[in-house]
């Protein structure tokens, strides 16, 4: 009976320690032949990259020529990976005429066709790549499809198509955007607003009116806003400091202080530390301390026992004025509850960061 066994189990043995044989020899191989292919492959693109580098280069001097273009036109079909790599890899760090000049070669090698029609595909990252390509290439022609990949049913794509629009830059794109402020996830958003940025102040009239028409997002425009900056904003702001809704009056004040105080938005801030919302009076303290209006100071001592939230900023803010605000805290530093804790704090951060420690 052993006897049967062992031979058996030689028997079953035997063929699958040549059948392991055989497929780990068909890996290696296999590994071998692809680990060639990779190599022939880089060789060959190093080769074309060489080949077609000095007509890209020819691209970003003063000026393009007419026979530089008619080259790049030329460029084989089966070549045009090569040029494209060259040509967005430049594009990620290049800026004014250059991108221009980049377009133009572009649209000669007929590589803005391709982008557009990658917007088509059905893989999710050919449309993704197709999109950005198109933004940094700043294609104001695509503009119309770039709105429809807005709404494109993968995140990745939408993303793409919301940075390809801020870099594109088209006065056009801006109330795209804001109509869809309120619809995005919070990381959306983020991206929305980074594009808004890209636009500056050339934005803020299309923010404000956007604001007026959906009140619901003022507050969010108000935000945004304070990032662009720029006087058109600050204007419209201050304005808002006095709407009814605390929301917006908070966000207005936020705004104001990461832009910068003039004068009349000083007495804007001080009115503010009498709002009946904490909130808003805590964004006025915000304000003073980052503008450091020393003449604030008495103000801002009053209410360190106020709500936590405005007491904190007060501190902050008197931490920040220098001497009248050193002297304005060493009035409270016995006082009672979070007063005296808040003075002894500041007064300890600010000789802490005067000694370097």
């Amino acid at each position: 009976m052993f006897t049967y066994i062992t031979d058996l189990f030689v028997a079953v043995l035997v063929p699958f320690l040549a059948l392991s044989a055989i497929v780990l020899t068909a890996m290696l191989v296999f590994l071998v032949v692809q680990r060639g292919i990779d190599e022939l492959q880089f060789r060959r693109r190093q080769r074309l990259t060489a080949r077609y580098r000095e007509l890209v280069d020819g691209l970003l001097g003063p000026e393009i020529s007419d026979r530089c273009l008619v080259e790049i036109s030329r460029v084989p079909a089966r070549h045009r990976y090569v040029i494209e790599t060259m040509f967005l890899k430049t594009l990620a760090l290049a800026t004014g005429t250059v991108v221009e000049r980049l377009r133009d070669g572009a649209r000669a090698a007929s590589l803005v066709d391709d982008w557009v029609h990658q917007l088509s595909s059905r893989k999710w990252w050919v449309r993704a790549e197709g999109t950005r390509a198109l933004g940094l290439v700043r294609e104001t022609r695509a503009l119309p499809l770039m709105f429809k990949v807005l709404d494109d049913e993968h995140e990745e794509v939408r993303a793409a198509a919301v940075e390809a629009l801020g870099l594109i830059g088209h006065p056009q794109a801006i109330p795209v955007l804001l109509a869809r402020l309120s619809d995005q996830s919070r990381h959306q958003r983020a991206r929305i607003v980074e594009a808004l940025r890209e636009f500056g102040d050339v934005a803020t009239p299309a923010m404000v009116q956007h604001a007026r028409t959906r009140p619901a997002d003022a507050a969010m425009v108000a935000d945004i806003l304070g990032l662009v900056g720029g006087h058109v904003a600050a204007e419209e702001l201050k304005r808002w400091t006095g709407d009814p809704n605390p929301l917006i009056r908070t966000a207005a004040m936020r705004a104001i202080g990461t832009i910068g105080l003039d004068q009349d938005s000083v007495q804007l801030a001080l009115a503010a530390l009498a709002d009946e919302a904490p909130e808003v009076r805590a964004m006025g303290a915000r304000a003073l301390g980052r503008a450091r209006r020393s003449d604030t100071a008495t103000r801002l001592v009053a209410h360190l026992d106020d709500e936590w939230i405005v007491a904190a900023s007060c501190a902050d803010a008197l931490r920040r004025l220098g001497r009248p605000g050193v002297d304005a805290l060493q009035t409270r530093i016995d006082d009672p509850g979070y007063a005296g804790d808040l003075a002894r704090q500041m007064l300890w951060e600010r000789r802490t960061a005067t000694a370097g420690v």
